[in-house]
C-alpha cells in the first residue's frame, strides 16, 4: 500500500462516494439472486453455493445449495433476530449476541453482517488514508469511523475499494444471477420455509 500525502489525496475520488458506490452495488431495497462465495484463509480455501433473498431493511434467507456437506443450511434474519438451520441434525437454532460477531461459514462476513440494519454512509465518517495504483485499477484504503449516536459494533472499518467502487476482499462473492427491487413474498421470511424450501 502506497500512502500519498493530503493534497493528493484531495484530488482523488472522495471517501463517501467511494462509500456510496460500494454500498448501492452491495445492496438495494430487495433482491434475489444466486452466487458463489469462495473463502481463502493461509491454510484451505473452500467454495459455497448460495440462494439469497432479501428485502431491507428487515428480512434476509440464505441458504447454501452446496458442497453437499453443507447442503441445506440456512441463514433467516427477521429484524435483528438471527436463526440458522443445521439440516443434518435438524435443527433451527437461534443465535445468541454473544455469538453475532462469529465469522459466517468461515467467511470475512460476521452473523452481525448478515443481520444489521445499519448503512455504511450513514452511521460512518469516512476517510480516504490511501491508495494503491500500482494495477489495473487504483485501489483506495477508506477509514470509516462511527458516529457517535450510531448503532453499531464495530469501533472502526477499513475498506480497500478500487476506483470503480468494487470492495477488495479475500472472500470472493461471483455473482452469477440477481434480480433487483423486486417484489418478495413476506411469507418466506419464516421459520418454516427455514426448515422446509419450497
Amino acid at each position: 500500500m502506497v500512502l500519498f500525502s493530503a493534497p493528493l489525496l484531495a484530488s482523488t475520488t472522495s471517501a463517501v462516494s467511494l462509500i456510496e458506490r460500494m454500498e448501492q452495488l452491495l445492496w438495494s431495497d430487495s433482491s434475489h439472486g444466486r452466487s458463489t462465495m469462495r473463502i481463502e484463509s493461509d491454510y484451505w480455501t473452500r467454495e459455497l453455493q448460495l440462494e439469497a433473498w432479501m428485502d431491507r431493511p428487515d428480512h434476509t434467507l440464505i441458504r447454501i445449495h452446496s458442497p453437499k456437506k453443507e447442503a441445506g443450511v440456512g441463514s433467516l434474519r427477521i429484524g435483528d433476530a438471527m436463526w440458522n438451520y443445521l439440516p443434518k441434525v435438524d435443527r433451527t437454532i437461534k443465535i445468541p449476541p454473544s455469538m453475532m460477531l462469529q465469522p459466517w461459514m468461515g467467511s470475512n462476513f460476521s452473523n452481525d453482517d448478515l443481520v444489521k440494519e445499519s448503512s455504511f454512509v450513514d452511521d460512518y465518517t469516512h476517510e480516504v488514508a490511501g491508495v494503491d495504483d500500482s494495477g489495473e485499477v487504483p485501489v483506495y484504503r477508506v477509514v470509516s469511523t462511527p458516529r457517535p449516536d450510531a448503532p453499531v459494533v464495530w469501533s472502526q472499518l477499513e475498506f480497500q475499494i478500487r476506483a470503480d467502487a468494487i470492495p477488495v476482499s479475500r472472500t470472493i462473492i461471483h455473482i452469477e444471477s440477481i434480480e433487483f427491487d423486486i417484489p418478495v413474498d413476506e411469507a418466506l421470511f419464516s421459520l418454516r420455509r427455514l426448515r422446509n424450501p419450497e
